[in-house]
């Protein structure tokens, strides 16, 4: 398809998401340098690079910028998560694929450009290793190949589907809450494997996702469920519009800061449409190997409490 490889900042000003689940990067010592006489630089309580320093949590904000120069763009990096979660679906250092393309307007062609992904990436792994692991092929059909083409359904539908479904869940799906965990597998369940979920909530989505309209509470955004393993991809339309980006980062108290500042630059003088999305590559291992926690997916794993190597 034509994507450019690009390496994106690892140290960023922002947490791409603002949830505000990202790790601070501060100098060991703190210093203040002297750009005059570096060598009388002092410690000192305050910012290394002059303001908050944080590990990228995506690369996605800079992967839009690059895509304005070189059109199709992707990067296979880590990303760092500071949340406190325990379960085995979760990493606070991990890597993520992340893609980003230019004049695209349909969320259909963000589900068709991941779901073509996968399954050349599937057959390959298929073609390479089935003949000496018989399993692993087995378990690629069993969770990536039981249906043809793969489903495609909206967040208002699927939680009429969780609401009559005679499973006892722990949460209570409702529109404002969310999918949990045992939600996003019972569905891929349901519909028999992968299933794109599309049109979230706007209030449940970061503020640079597209408005489904002017007049919509929705964002024009999918998350890819698979079997066993619940989401794996997420991907939305940007908001190429300054005006409507100005509303969300109003809702989202982001507006007038000055590191997201760029980022509306980059529609100050006219924008194109866009979007991408982002893959855990940990989760896709998990998903291809049968290993359930994904912290046997990755050479030394680090979670909250724990960092052994």
């Amino acid at each position: 398809m034509g994507f450019m490889n690009v390496h994106t900042p690892i140290i960023t000003a922002s947490d791409c998401e603002g949830a505000g689940e990202a790790f601070s990067v501060t100098a060991s010592p703190p210093t203040i340098l002297d750009a005059n006489n570096p060598s009388e630089s002092k410690a000192k309580d305050v910012h290394f690079f002059g303001r908050h320093a944080f590990l990228t949590v995506s690369a996605q904000l800079h992967l839009e910028a690059l895509a304005q120069a070189h059109n199709r763009v992707y990067t296979l990096g880590p990303s760092f998560r500071a949340e406190k979660s325990q379960t085995g679906r979760h990493l606070a250092e991990f890597w993520m694929l992340e893609a980003e393309w230019m004049f695209t307007k349909d969320i259909k062609e963000l589900c068709d450009v991941v779901e073509d992904l996968l399954k050349h990436m599937l057959a390959c792994v298929k073609r390479d290793e089935g003949d000496q692991d018989q399993e692993l092929g087995e378990r690629i059909e069993q969770t990536f190949e039981r249906i043809g083409s793969w489903q495609r359904a909206d967040y208002s539908s699927v939680i009429f589907l969780l609401q009559r479904a005679s499973t006892k869940f722990e949460f209570t799906p409702t529109m404002e809450s969310g999918l949990q965990s045992e939600h996003e597998k019972w569905l891929a369940e349901h519909f028999g494997g992968p299933v794109f979920i599309t049109r979230y909530p706007r209030a449940q989505k970061p503020f640079y996702m597209r408005d489904t309209s002017s007049t919509s509470d929705k964002v024009e955004c999918f998350d890819l469920l698979v079997p066993g393993i619940g989401e794996l991809v997420g991907g939305s339309l940007r908001e190429e519009r300054l005006d409507h980006l100005d509303e969300s980062m109003k809702r989202h108290g982001l507006f007038g800061r000055e590191e997201y500042e760029w980022y509306r630059e980059l529609r100050k003088f006219g924008g194109a449409p866009h979007g991408g999305f982002g893959l855990g590559f940990e989760r896709l291992v998990s998903a291809v190997s049968g290993q359930p926690n994904v912290r046997e997916c990755i050479a030394m794993p680090r979670w909250a409490g724990r960092m052994l190597l």
